[in-house]
């Protein structure tokens, strides 16, 4: 399996783990407040990332000189995660998703122009029909206030630059240290914010809130990885891919029901990440 193939798998791996991860948050969300279930969405990859460093001995905080990527990566990802929840939880969900799901325009625009990566006809054709995809299955009326789309927006352009300074890590530090430095950062950060409002939780409601630690850990891990086979601009699109997931495991786990317009989605989704994978390869045989 080469370096692209592997980035590819990781990234769907990670759509994956975090769409099972939402899910868990849906069934957990009732009863537990935000902060508390970001305290354990983190917790558990601090110490998944803290295990790992340590038996490879490297340096927890990385390189002096590396330093300033990593709290940009941080402070860009943690904002990211904020605000991604609160629009959430204010505006319409169609037209929040739609906008949130604008994040590997992001990335490949930025990789683009700082990072001096290619940006492929087939790439840009797949983002178009990614996009085309999301607006089926979000069905998007941009009824919402004014605040919600701003919100969403923000959360959009801040993931988006999270991802594009783990680009700008590749080969500059090791995936464990990336994800520690996040993990340890929004921790932090998040604590003192939980103990202002913290629910004691039951035996069940603990397993879960640790389960949705374990995937967030699964989806962060697999995610820093793949940047770090492969060009950003390249691999951001099966992002996208959570989509389906996420249809799929509301399906199964929530009984929300799949509208024709979301299957349609769905495979135009699927048809974009084929697109992109195939167009891609076609060059690279052009080239060789």
């Amino acid at each position: 399996m080469n370096n692209k193939t592997k980035a590819i798998s990781l990234m769907v791996l990670s759509a994956m783990s975090f769409a099972m991860m939402q899910i868990i948050i849906a069934l957990t969300a009732d009863n537990i407040p935000l902060f508390e279930q970001l305290f354990f969405r983190n917790l558990v990859t601090t110490f998944i990332a803290f295990l790992a460093i340590r038996k490879q001995k490297l340096s927890y905080f990385g390189a002096r000189k590396n330093r300033l990527l990593l709290i940009c990566r941080s402070g860009f990802g943690y904002f990211g995660m904020i605000t991604t929840f609160s629009a959430a939880g204010i505006g319409n969900q169609g037209d929040i998703n739609t906008i949130m799901k604008m994040s590997p325009f992001i990335v490949s625009l930025l990789a683009f122009l700082f990072l001096k990566e290619t940006i492929t006809k087939y790439q840009i054709a797949g983002l178009f029909v990614a996009t085309a995809g999301v607006f089926f299955i979000s069905n998007p009326q941009f009824n919402s206030d004014w605040y919600p789309l701003f919100i969403a927006g923000l959360a959009c352009l801040f993931s988006g630059v999270a991802y594009t300074f783990i680009g700008a890590l590749k080969g500059k530090e090791r995936p464990e240290v990336i994800i520690f430095f996040f993990s340890i950062f929004s921790t932090t950060l998040t604590l003192p914010l939980m103990c202002m409002n913290v629910v004691v939780p039951t035996l069940f409601e603990g397993f879960m809130l640790v389960l949705i630690g374990v995937f967030a850990g699964l989806g962060q891990i697999t995610l820093t990885y793949s940047y770090t086979f492969a060009r950003a601009s390249e691999v951001s699109i099966y992002n996208y891919s959570g989509i389906v997931f996420s249809m799929l495991f509301g399906y199964v786990f929530l009984q929300q029901t799949v509208k024709p317009t979301s299957l349609i989605g769905a495979v135009l989704v699927i048809i974009a990440g084929a697109i992109v994978f195939f167009g891609n390869s076609k060059l690279e045989k052009a080239k060789a």
